[in-house]
């Protein structure tokens, strides 16, 4: 009788791996610039928030990197929107690139990104290093995507998807090759039922209960009095329940989008500690002008709240865009409330329409990536990235997160400097003379 004993390895939920940093599962963001920024991918249980520009453009990206990542990867999904049509933006997510197309689309890149074009090189010992820094795994996830063409639309079949626009006709849409083929008949039927044949109301069962005739003996008289008081405790109980969450919210469209996300977020194969599957939320233009009233400030803080404990007793991930520059507007002690209640706060600063657009210290970027906030999540220490100073490129292809540099040459016609190179330089003053 021998003491060995074969190992068995759990496999780990598809799209995931361990980090080498925290040691605690991650999956990607769908963008792999981002991941790397951010410390490998996003941890289980976190909510990563993207400040949106004042155009929405690059933040709807971004979303859609994270949708065509989970429907890769056969993970439920859930996306919830005022101001888009989530229908159709899940048939514009961008198409993966295969294995080939990824291993020509890194060749390029180790050539030094179009370095070669403009007659710079660098030196072969910088190569090969990432343009953010130097993390590496041995168990790579997430995938590559072109932005220019569209993904099949099968794929979505593949996928359980729950979409949430608060239309008065159905909320939820679910996309399943089962579901679709299986309950697209029935489903007319269950609308034109009559009242009468309706199922029964759950607090409505007890009703008959509380009318049981009176008899002479004692013990038949307590058994119901006991039957009474439970019946009447139970229904004090759920109307409580009721009346506090429709007093939760001011707005209605808060408590439905939190209760469709629960009723997703609940299933038994998101439970903690099971390795079942994973569940993607999205939530794009959360807290634009649509959904502004009296109590917009205090309904906000309340859902985000709500919802962060929702995702954390789970296997989820959140994505959430917002225009925190029209939330800064209305109430500007919203902002630093709503980075408090998200692990990961990014702001994507645009240069459309600006000063910095024209000139040629930005150029080669389309804006500037600041990151507020990176929490440390069942870990002690926070993964900072080497160097705060990012900028984004938004191609034809690809959305490249980098680190943010001046060109090697930069002459300009003036001798005054322009403002935006000495808000950059904050420890350096422009009118004073440099000695050397």
């Amino acid at each position: 009788m021998t003491s060995f004993r074969k190992r068995t390895v759990q496999k780990p939920i598809r799209g995931t791996r361990t980090s080498p940093h925290t040691a605690q599962v991650i999956t990607s963001s769908g963008n792999p610039y981002l991941d790397v920024v951010i410390g490998g991918g996003l941890p289980l249980g976190s909510i990563c928030l993207i400040e949106e520009d004042r155009f929405m453009t690059h933040a709807k990206v971004l979303a859609k990197y994270f949708l065509a990542e989970g429907v890769i990867s056969k993970q439920e999904i859930f996306l919830g929107s005022l101001d888009d049509i989530p229908a159709e933006m899940l048939r514009r997510l961008p198409r993966p690139l295969t294995d080939q197309e990824s291993m020509e689309q890194s060749e390029v890149q180790a050539l030094g990104d179009g370095g070669a074009e403009n007659g710079l090189r660098i030196a072969w010992r910088y190569n090969d290093l990432p343009l953010v820094n130097s993390e590496h795994a041995t168990a790579k996830i997430g995938h590559h995507f072109n932005l220019m063409e569209q993904m099949d639309s099968m794929m979505l079949y593949n996928v359980k998807t729950t979409l949430w626009d608060d239309s008065p006709k159905h909320l939820d849409i679910v996309i399943d090759e089962e579901f679709s083929k299986s309950s697209s008949p029935t489903t007319p039927l269950l609308e034109q039922q009559p009242v009468e044949d309706a199922p029964p109301i759950p607090g409505a069962e007890i009703a008959p209960q509380e009318k049981i005739p009176a008899q002479e003996d004692e013990n038949s008289v307590n058994n119901n009095n006991n039957n009474n008081n439970c019946s009447s405790v139970t229904c004090s109980t759920k109307t409580g329940s009721q009346e506090s969450q429709m007093q939760l919210f001011h707005n209605p469209r808060y408590k439905g989008l939190l209760n469709d996300i629960q009723q997703v977020v609940r299933n038994e194969s998101f439970v903690a500690g099971t390795k079942n599957n994973l569940c993607r939320v999205c939530l794009t233009s959360l807290g634009s002008p649509l959904w502004y009233d009296e109590h917009f400030g205090e309904d906000l803080i309340k859902f985000l709240t709500l919802l962060m404990a929702s995702v954390r007793s789970c296997n989820s991930v959140c994505l959430i865009t917002m225009p925190m520059h029209l939330i800064a507007k209305y109430d500007a002690s919203l902002v630093p409330k709503i980075r408090q209640l998200v692990d990961y706060a990014i702001e994507l600063e645009s240069f459309a329409g600006s000063e910095r657009e024209t000139h040629p210290a930005f150029k080669e970027y389309s804006g500037l990536l600041h990151l507020h906030k990176m929490s440390a999540i069942n870990t002690l220490a926070v993964h900072m990235p080497e160097t705060p100073d990012l900028a984004f490129k938004l191609r034809r292809k690809k959305f490249i997160i980098e680190k943010f540099h001046l060109p090697p040459e930069l002459q300009e016609s003036s001798a005054k400097p322009d403002n935006c190179i000495s808000g950059l330089l904050s420890n350096s003053n422009a009118t004073a003379s440099l000695d050397f």
